[in-house]
């Protein structure tokens, strides 16, 4: 087995890409199976592909786990402005994090993750705010041992 390289992609046409569609449905499954209510809509992997290459690296960064030609995982984040009534300063949002079943545990996670994290800072980000699925029993261990704590709690009623 070759070594897995860590790296940002920054041309929205780097046919990598288009590897992440399946590693994104099977994230989706994988959040279901944790907790989440809303379901991946059909063709949602490929809008949200298409919204992630349209502000790749000046709103989103995408950061890969490559072995081979074969992306492994991946992690990816964006940067918001806080509404004006709480300062208006740029927030960094870690968005999604994936890696295939047979590449966990190896650090794979930890070292796409600081990438994006270095990424942030020199962005200039005040703060970074995730999200995770309520049962997955990695994912909050995981954020906490960056230094995240829980700020809110997330209701949904579906209708």
């Amino acid at each position: 087995m070759s070594e897995v390289a860590i790296i940002a992609i920054t041309d929205p046409a780097d046919q990598r890409l288009e590897q992440l569609i399946p590693l994104f449905e099977d994230l989706h499954e994988v959040m279901h199976a944790h907790g989440m209510m809303q379901r991946l809509t059909p063709g949602g992997a490929q809008l949200w592909l298409n919204g992630i290459k349209a502000g790749l690296e000046r709103f989103n960064r995408m950061v890969l786990a490559v072995e081979g030609d074969t992306v492994v995982g991946f992690t990816c984040g964006s940067i918001k402005l806080a509404p004006e009534y709480l300062g208006g300063a740029r927030v960094g949002h870690w968005t999604h994090l994936y890696v295939a079943a047979t590449h966990r545990r190896g650090g794979v996670s930890r070292a796409m993750s600081d990438l994006l994290h270095v990424w942030f800072r020199e962005k200039g980000v005040t703060s970074i705010e995730t999200q995770v699925v309520r049962d997955h029993p990695s994912s909050v261990p995981f954020a906490e041992s960056y230094g995240y704590a829980v700020e809110w709690i997330n209701l949904r009623l579906l209708l």
